[in-house]
């Protein structure tokens, strides 16, 4: 089976879109949050693209690393693992930070108040260089104070701390006796509902420190779904179909809907889906999947999704900067619903355009670089 799933690689690069879409519109220019709010929620919820996320990470990991770490998790093969991770993350990381300061820089050449203020404080760059801006220790309670300077970098931080152990996760899951996977599924199913419930009540909420519980349940999640999937026979081609029609329903069904009494409930409910719709689609030989996701572009989305993922939040930040210099200081006030589409249109094909390029000359050079003068494997 070939390292690479495409239909997979697709999915990623579809939620990386959706959570720009969700970032752009719900903080961006919240305008557009309203208008695509009167219609549906879909968006708004856009967040939960993390935690599929988190689950496809343990799932493409135990699908990628399952051999080197089945029988034992030594030294070498650790170290290498862990320094190719650090290759796939930092470079980008890293770019994205310094534009992010030369951001500021210039706000602060221009006069403009409250520069290294905030979120952008000394303190948190330094959190930041050291991938550890999910790990505020000084704001109680339960360590909630952001101290990311790119936004969605929250969530690298915490990944990054996850493959730290992951080899140890899939050294026990993959042993793990095959009639038990599914009381290990159950188990960490019942412990995220308990993490969300005792902690802030959805999953948007669950940053910093408890966040690592967050991602390792959710990738521990991926791994056993890995398990899973291995084990399934595909020779009836209709039940992968029938699997991806009750996943994606399910999911546009949670996507759709929106509760501030119940959001805990709703935020948990779509992770069996998740789950369902990567084995779905993971087995690639029913023609639906083929031709939608197995195809060029929605393929190249996902290539460049980590990109996308990462450098929105900064081009968001330019936007506002310039904006709050040059233009009116309410930032989209007065905007139409025909202007405000433009606007988000606009921004999706600034934000590809940017993540191809960030790809390119910064990403895959860099992975190169890394790989060449200290063999990293990636």
């Amino acid at each position: 089976m070939d390292k690479q799933i495409g239909a997979l690689t697709s999915l990623r690069g579809i939620a990386a879109l959706i959570v720009v879409v969700h970032h752009f519109a719900y903080y961006t220019l919240p305008q557009t949050g309203k208008f695509l709010s009167s219609y549906s929620h879909f968006f708004q919820n856009g967040y939960l693209c993390v935690d599929f996320f988190f689950i496809l990470s343990g799932f493409i990991m135990a699908h990628v690393y399952a051999n080197d770490f089945y029988g034992q998790v030594n030294k070498s093969d650790y170290w290498k693992y862990l320094r190719a991770r650090f290759a796939r993350i930092y470079p980008l990381h890293l770019f994205t930070l310094l534009v992010l300061v030369g951001l500021e820089l210039i706000k602060m050449s221009a006069g403009m108040a409250h520069v290294f203020t905030g979120k952008f404080n000394l303190i948190a760059l330094f959190a930041n260089v050291f991938l550890l801006q999910a790990f505020d220790l000084n704001c109680p309670p339960l360590f909630w104070c952001g101290t990311y300077w790119n936004e969605p970098a929250w969530s690298i931080s915490v990944e990054f701390a996850i493959y730290a152990i992951l080899p140890f996760i899939l050294y026990f899951i993959l042993r793990l006796n095959p009639r038990n996977d599914l009381i290990a599924y159950v188990g960490t199913l019942v412990a995220l509902f308990l993490l969300i419930k005792f902690t802030r009540g959805n999953l948007d909420a669950i940053i910093g420190v408890p966040s690592i519980a967050r991602c390792s349940l959710e990738s521990a999640m991926g791994v056993i779904t890995y398990k899973i999937h291995q084990r399934i026979n595909y020779q009836n081609r209709a039940i992968p179909i029938a699997v991806m029609a009750i996943a994606v329903a399910w999911i546009l069904g949670v996507m759709h809907s929106w509760t501030d009494q119940y959001r805990g409930i709703h935020d948990w409910l779509i992770l069996p889906a998740c789950c369902l719709l990567i084995l779905a689609v993971s087995n690639q030989i029913h023609r639906l999947s083929a031709k939608m996701l197995n195809s060029r572009i929605p393929i190249y989305f996902g290539i460049i999704s980590y990109s996308i993922y990462m450098v929105h939040w900064c081009l968001a930040e330019l936007l506002k900067t310039f904006w709050l210099s040059k233009l009116d200081p309410a930032f989209g006030r007065g905007l139409s619903v025909i202007q405000c589409s433009i606007g988000l249109i606009l921004f999706l094909l600034t934000t590809i355009a940017t993540a191809a390029m960030t790809y390119k000359f910064i990403e895959v050079p860099m992975r190169t670089y890394l790989k060449f003068n200290r063999r990293v494997s990636t």
